[in-house]
């Protein structure tokens, strides 16, 4: 059973006495537009957009030559061999001249510990998206605990997240908040037809379960020649070797496997329009899962491991699959291919999930909300 949440987390509608100025701070590896954001950009942009707090909100990240469209980002130039330290520095100092009533940094404690320090007359959260790391004995469990002492919340991305965050260390529990990252269903209309097509999304590392998911493609379309599959790759610069070990797997297929890397998001959504299955094999515990409610807004039937936040997500709308056993997810890919009516049902099933559970309108006055709370909690 997920852990109690705080509870003004669930208290939706409350009113502050102004309209607060936020500053959103995306200090480390990121790029803040169309054409290379990651993961956490897309949520970053997402989340603002469609925020009450809107038009009084500040993104604030590296420069680059494109941002996203429709909100307001400054971009901080950085020196070639900048540290990171004298980096969040200068993002802290750009936001510091907005004059926000509430900070948000996304991600990077270390840098979010140091620009809170610029902040100590403000509320400063932290939005973190990846799972947390469990200290050894108790001086770990001390140090690693002091790092979230700074932050008037933290956000997390799934209950998985926040159920072992609070398990680690219990006195977070009440600062601790869930918000599920959310998309904009509009962008994401039904397509007019299928192709017969497979399809995986992710980092080209192997907790991601890439070479498994080859494997398995290659074991279920031999005896469906129509049928063909796609890999949408990232970070392939710094996985040369496991990428060049997945397309030497998909090699039995010829032309019907496709190897294609750092597309567009706006790429991305339409690969998912039109793929009519999905795979999402994560060996390891996921701290939530975007391909997966992406797959699942595309219409495609979703296959999935179910690790970690993925329960969540597509836990009775999806095909479980073990994901260190390529013969389980080929047999998953054989049982969709020969029965389109359980592609059709989870396609739809799928669909409706995301719509209740993770359409970001609801996500985004969800976050607001922790907003208003922290807000009101410094007395302002």
């Amino acid at each position: 059973m997920a852990s109690r949440q705080p509870r003004d987390a669930a208290v939706s509608g409350f009113v502050t006495r102004h309209r607060l100025k936020i500053a959103v701070i995306l200090p480390r590896r990121t790029h803040f537009g169309p054409d290379k954001a990651t993961a956490i950009d897309l949520c970053a942009y997402d989340f603002v957009r469609f925020s009450r707090y809107r038009d009084e909100t500040v993104v604030v990240g590296e420069a680059l030559d494109r941002p996203f469209a429709g909100v307001r980002f400054v971009g901080v130039p950085r020196r070639p061999g900048q540290s990171q330290a004298s980096f969040s520095d200068a993002l802290a100092a750009t936001a510091a001249a907005e004059r926000p009533d509430v900070v948000v940094v996304h991600q990077h404690i270390p840098s979010a510990r140091r620009i809170a320090g610029r902040f100590r007359d403000r509320p400063v959260l932290l939005h973190r998206h990846n799972n947390p790391k469990k200290p050894q004995g108790w001086l770990g469990r001390w140090l690693e605990a002091r790092k979230y002492a700074p932050f008037a919340a933290i956000v997390l991305i799934s209950a998985f997240t926040r159920d072992r965050l609070v398990a680690l260390f219990p006195r977070l529990a009440g600062k601790a908040y869930v918000v599920h990252n959310g998309l904009d269903l509009a962008e994401w209309p039904a397509a007019d037809a299928k192709r017969r097509d497979i399809l995986f999304v992710g980092r080209a590392v192997p907790e991601k379960g890439v070479l498994e998911a080859a494997r398995a493609a290659v074991s279920a379309l031999g005896n469906n020649p129509d049928w063909r599959v796609r890999f949408i790759l990232s970070g392939l610069d710094g996985n040369a070797a496991y990428a060049a070990e997945v397309a030497e797997a998909l090699r039995p297929l010829g032309e019907r496997a496709e190897i294609l890397r750092d597309l567009p998001h706006a790429a991305v959504r339409e690969a998912f329009r039109e793929a009519a299955i999905a795979l999402v094999p994560s060996r390891f515990e996921e701290p939530f899962g975007r391909t997966a409610i992406e797959a699942m807004a595309g219409g495609a039937a979703l296959i999935c491991s179910l690790r970690g936040g993925l329960r969540e997500i597509a836990e009775g709308v999806s095909l479980a699959i073990d994901p260190d056993d390529p013969a389980s997810i080929a047999e998953a890919i054989a049982r969709l291919i020969g029965d389109a009516a359980l592609r059709r049902r989870l396609a739809d099933d799928g669909r409706k999930r995301v719509e209740t559970a993770f359409a970001i309108e609801r996500s985004a006055a969800r976050l607001d909300d922790i907003y208003d709370s922290v807000h009101k909690g410094t007395g302002a």
